[in-house]
C-alpha cells in the first residue's frame, strides 16, 4: 500500500532554509528542528502500519486532532527513530486520561510540565538510559528524541504557547523535553515495576505513566552511614501531605538500601507518608485547623468531619549508583495526577 501524506509541502530547500522557515512558522519552541520530510513521516507511518489519517485523540487547549500523520511529522522533527513512535503515540493516550486533566495542565499558571517515565522491557529493548543523567544530558538519543517529540506535539498540536493558550507563569525547563526511564529488576532495582504498582498492569507489559510535574528538586536522604529510620526522617522533611501528588525518585542505591533490610516499595512510601509534614490550612472562619492522619489511608480532619485524601506520593527507582549522600528527587503536581497506558506493541 502506497503512503499518502495529507500535509502541506514545501519545495526542496536546505537545513539553513529550513531552520529559519521553523521559526518563522513556529513549529519549533525555540530550540532547532529537523526537517520532517516526505522519506522520514512516511517511514514512521509505513512502520505503525496506520492510516495517516487516523485520529489518536484531540489535544487541549487547541483542541487539535493528534493524528498519525501529525504525531510522525513532529517525531520525525524530534529525530524519532520509527521504533521509538509507539512510545511517542502511548504518552499521548496518557495525557487523554481525565485523570491527567490536560486543559489544565497545558493552560495554567502554575505552568507544570508532563513528565513520561518508561517502564518495563521496552526500556532495554529501546536502549533507554535508565542510569547516570536519565533526566538529561547523557547523550542517548532514545531518551532525548523520545521526550522532545512529546513536547513537539503539545507544541504544535495542542498549541501549548506562552502568550496564547499556555498562562504558564514562569515555563518549565522539562517543557523542551522531560523523561525518566525506570531502572529494569535485573540491573539495580529490587522492587515491583513502576507500572505494576501503579497501574495494576503485567511485569510483562511496558508501559508510558505521564506525571504532570510542576516542581522538582533534588534531596539528599542523609550524609555517610546513617540509619534507615533517619534516611526516612529526611525524606519525609521533603514532604507535605495533603497538597498534590508526590514523585519521589530514589537512585538503586538508596532503593537497596531498603530492599536488603526488608523494605518494599510500600513500606518505604508508608514510613515516610507517616512522618511527614502535614499540611496546615484555615478550613473555617473560626480558624479551624486541618488534621492529617495517616494509617494506611490519608484522611483530613475539618471542621466537618474527616474526608479522604486520594494516595498522594509514589516511589521509582531511576538514576546512577549515589555515594552516600543518597540524592532523590522530589516531584509534585501543581494539577492533574499521573495516568499510565500500556504500550501496544511488540518489538
Amino acid at each position: 500500500m502506497v503512503t499518502t501524506l495529507k500535509s502541506k509541502t514545501y519545495e526542496p530547500m536546505d537545513v539553513d532554509e529550513f531552520t529559519e522557515l521553523a521559526y518563522r512558522e513556529g513549529w519549533t519552541d525555540g530550540l532547532p528542528v529537523l526537517p520532517p520530510t516526505e522519506k522520514a513521516v512516511t517511514a514512521i507511518v509505513d512502520y505503525l502500519g496506520r492510516d495517516p489519517a487516523e485520529v489518536v485523540g484531540v489535544l487541549s487547549p487547541a483542541e487539535g486532532l493528534a493524528t498519525i500523520e501529525k504525531i510522525a511529522i513532529n517525531c520525525a522533527m524530534a529525530g524519532c527513530k520509527p521504533e521509538y513512535v509507539p512510545v511517542v503515540i502511548t504518552a499521548i493516550q496518557a495525557m487523554l486520561a481525565d485523570e491527567f486533566e490536560l486543559l489544565r495542565v497545558n493552560s495554567t499558571t502554575g505552568g507544570p510540565a508532563p513528565a513520561a517515565i518508561i517502564s518495563g522491557p521496552v526500556v532495554k529493548q529501546l536502549g533507554f538510559n535508565y542510569g547516570e543523567g536519565v533526566l538529561g544530558g547523557s547523550g542517548n538519543r532514545v531518551n532525548g528524541t523520545i521526550g522532545r517529540a512529546i513536547r513537539l506535539v503539545l507544541w504544535n498540536i495542542a498549541q501549548t504557547r506562552p502568550g496564547a493558550l499556555s498562562a504558564s507563569t514562569f515555563g518549565h525547563i522539562g517543557r523542551y523535553a522531560y523523561l525518566y526511564a525506570e531502572r529494569p529488576p535485573d540491573d539495580g532495582n529490587p522492587w515491583e515495576q513502576f507500572h505494576v504498582t501503579a497501574a495494576g498492569l503485567s511485569s510483562e507489559d511496558s508501559a508510558v505513566t505521564m506525571f504532570p510535574c510542576c516542581t522538582q528538586d533534588q534531596i539528599s536522604d542523609g550524609i555517610g552511614g546513617n540509619s534507615l529510620s533517619d534516611k526516612v526522617d529526611v525524606l519525609a522533611d521533603s514532604i507535605t501531605l495533603g497538597t498534590y501528588q508526590k514523585m519521589l525518585v530514589v537512585n538503586p542505591h538508596v532503593a537497596n538500601a531498603f530492599a536488603n533490610a526488608g523494605w518494599s516499595r510500600k513500606d518505604l512510601r508508608d514510613a515516610i507518608m507517616a512522618r511527614a509534614n502535614p499540611w496546615r490550612s484555615v478550613v473555617s472562619t473560626e480558624t479551624v485547623h486541618a488534621r492529617i492522619e495517616y494509617d494506611g489511608r490519608l484522611t483530613m480532619g475539618s471542621a466537618t468531619g474527616p474526608r479522604l485524601v486520594e494516595e498522594e506520593l509514589h516511589i521509582l527507582v531511576s538514576g546512577g549508583w549515589s555515594a552516600a549522600p543518597g540524592y532523590c528527587l522530589r516531584m509534585m503536581t501543581c494539577h492533574g495526577q499521573l495516568a499510565t497506558r500500556k504500550i501496544d506493541w511488540k518489538w
